[in-house]
C-alpha cells in the first residue's frame, strides 16, 4: 500500500497487514503444530477484520453503499471466501478448527524426496519429532551421512475441512489476495493509487520441507560435507 500517513484507509491498510503478518507467521511456523494452529486461529480473526474497518473507514464516502453492496454479495458467493467466515466463526464462538495432518516421511537429496512414505500422522506431533521417531530410527542412512547431500526429512501438509480442499496455508494465501484485491478497489474509488497483493506469496512448498539440518544447522559440518 502507499503511505499509510497520507492514506485515507489507513486503519484499514493495517487491519490488513495483521492478516498478513500472522499469515507469514505460518509459514515460519509450519512445522509446529500448536503455533501454526495460533497463528492459524488470529488470521481468520484478523482476515474478517479488514472488511468490518473498511465499512466503518470508508461509510462516509459517496457511492461507497451501492459499490460494497456488489462486492459484499460477490464475497458471500465466494466459496472460498464463505468458507473462511465461516470458519472464523467457529473460532470465536466454538474453538479452533478440525485440523488434520499427512506427511511423507524419508530420506530426501538436497530437498527433493529420494526415497520415503507418506501417510496421516497425528497433527498434535511437530515435524521435528516425526523425524526423530520415524525416519531416524529406519537405518536408511549410515550415521556418517557418507552421502552429501542426502538426510532425513519430513515433507508436511495441513488440512482443514471447514476451509475447504488443499492446504490450509495455499488456502489462506489465496484468502488474502482476494480480501486484498477488494481493499485495492477501494483505494482507487477513493482516488489513492494501490497495487494489489501478489498472489502465491505464501507458497506452501517453500516451507513444508523439515531436514535433519534445518533442526540443527552445524550436521552438515559434524558429517565433514564441507571438508
Amino acid at each position: 500500500m502507499d503511505d499509510a500517513a497520507e492514506c485515507p484507509l489507513a486503519q484499514t491498510d493495517d487491519k490488513f497487514d495483521e492478516a498478513h503478518y500472522f499469515v507469514s507467521r505460518m509459514m515460519d511456523e509450519y512445522h509446529d503444530p500448536m503455533p501454526f494452529r495460533y497463528n492459524l486461529n488470529a488470521f481468520l480473526q484478523a482476515l474478517r477484520n479488514v472488511t468490518f474497518v473498511l465499512q466503518k473507514e470508508f461509510a462516509h464516502r459517496d457511492g461507497f453503499s451501492s459499490w460494497y453492496q456488489k462486492k459484499q454479495e460477490a464475497m458471500r458467493n465466494d466459496s472460498l471466501l464463505r468458507n473462511f467466515l465461516e470458519g472464523r466463526n467457529v473460532v470465536v464462538k466454538q474453538g479452533s478448527l478440525e485440523l488434520n495432518s499427512n506427511a511423507t516421511v524419508g530420506v530426501f537429496r538436497s530437498r527433493t524426496i529420494k526415497l520415503g512414505i507418506g501417510g496421516d500422522v497425528p497433527a498434535s506431533l511437530s515435524s521435528d519429532y516425526i523425524i526423530q521417531q520415524m525416519a531416524l530410527k529406519s537405518g536408511l542412512i549410515p550415521p556418517e551421512h557418507f552421502a552429501i547431500d542426502e538426510q532425513y526429512g519430513v515433507r508436511r501438509e495441513w488440512y482443514a475441512p471447514e476451509l475447504g480442499q488443499g492446504n490450509v496455508l495455499t488456502l489462506c494465501d489465496l484468502a488474502w489476495v482476494k480480501i486484498g484485491r477488494v481493499l485495492s478497489e477501494a483505494h482507487e474509488i477513493a482516488g489513492w493509487h494501490s497495487m494489489p497483493p501478489v498472489e502465491h506469496g505464501h507458497k506452501a512448498e517453500k516451507c513444508d520441507v523439515l531436514l535433519e539440518m534445518d533442526i540443527d544447522p552445524i550436521l552438515p559440518e559434524k558429517w565433514g560435507w564441507y571438508d
